[in-house]
């Protein structure tokens, strides 16, 4: 979120003095993402972690929330696996020994404060970063988790619950007046046009969702949302992934696709980083990979969307969401239908 937590401070204080037995010394506000609340925390002696409070009252975190009795284990594990090319912070047990507390509305999880600045100011990435990404990821693939861990574990099925919802709220804008608020006006004024455009992306997407169903894939550990704002570089060359809550069992080019870019560059380079890991025969699957790219603009726009409508969000808030919409979702939608394309016609029996 881009506001601090109201009256959130002394809340902090009091949970991770009786979680966690930690004494807080100051809490420091940052201001990103848009669907949970996040801090620095410094506590006595002289420690740094990373506390991350998800509001159960938005749809979005009652999801995220839903999502982390799969989601906490798996990062502790990754983090507890020590490897040599990819690692994630590691979430800090209460005193009983669960990975997040809960003080309604609100889910706490701590974890390792990792110091270092995001590659999301990154991009165009470097060839050299895309395959360290590529080698981190093939390495979190491989990766086997406990039985019971595993039956815990969301399965990607091709489905996209969300689409329903996207069509309602899209329909919904046809209604707002200069009556209305400014935001709203302003999110219609950037969204409606498009309307006919995103319901054509949109059956798009449902088309490369039924072909890829019948390519069955073996699926892997995915992080979900690998993107350069979710990973630290160590100084040593090992990629830190952040923000593990879209964690699913699915193909891998669940995590691949957002390397596509240009095939000619971008994508090279991230197979072959990916390849040093994964030395096996193996092949990309291209209308998965054209799925989940436009599944990726789908799903954003309809979070967004959601929010802005339905939820109580405050002015900066708001802001910040209807400008994702504009310079972060529909200013891509051509250049997700042109790789997809160009990525289905070069492809030739559909494997890469």
């Amino acid at each position: 979120m881009k506001m601090p937590l109201s009256k959130g401070d002394e809340l902090i204080r009091t949970l991770l003095l009786e979680q966690w037995h930690l004494e807080v010394t100051g809490i420091h506000f940052i201001p990103i993402g848009d669907s949970a609340y996040s801090y620095r925390v410094e506590v006595r002696p002289n420690s740094s972690y990373y506390l991350k409070v998800i509001d159960q009252r938005m749809s979005a975190g009652r999801r995220t929330a839903a999502h982390m009795g799969f989601t906490l284990p798996l990062q502790h594990l990754v983090a507890k696996l020590h490897l040599a090319e990819v690692n994630a912070p590691l979430s800090q047990p209460t005193i009983t020994g669960a990975l997040h507390a809960i003080h309604e509305p609100f889910l706490f999880a701590l974890y390792t404060f990792i110091h270092g600045e995001t590659q999301a100011s990154a991009y165009p990435m470097a060839p050299a970063l895309i395959g360290r990404i590529g080698q981190a990821l093939a390495t979190l693939h491989t990766i086997r988790i406990p039985e019971a861990l595993q039956q815990r574990s969301p399965q990607d099925r091709l489905t996209a619950p969300f689409d329903a919802d996207l069509l309602t709220d899209l329909a919904a804008l046809e209604t707002i007046s200069s009556h209305d608020a400014l935001y709203l006006q302003r999110l219609r004024e950037v969204t409606w046009p498009r309307r006919e455009q995103i319901r054509a992306f949109l059956a798009h997407c449902q088309e490369y969702a039924s072909k890829a169903q019948q390519t069955p894939v073996s699926a892997v550990i995915c992080h979900g949302d690998a993107w350069g704002g979710n990973m630290i570089l160590s100084p040593s060359g090992r990629l830190i992934l952040l923000d593990w809550e879209s964690a699913v069992m699915a193909p891998p080019e669940r995590d691949a696709f957002l390397y596509l870019g240009y095939l000619g560059t971008e994508f090279t380079a991230f197979d072959a980083g990916y390849r040093m890991i994964h030395q096996e025969p193996m092949h990309w699957h291209a209308q998965w990979l054209a799925y989940y790219a436009y599944r990726r603009q789908l799903r954003n726009l309809a979070h967004w969307l959601h929010n802005l409508l339905h939820e109580p969000l405050d002015a900066v808030q708001r802001d910040n969401d209807v400008t994702m919409i504009e310079y972060h979702c529909l200013d891509r939608l051509e250049s997700v239908e042109r790789t997809a394309t160009e990525l289905v016609a070069s492809s030739g029996d559909e494997r890469i």
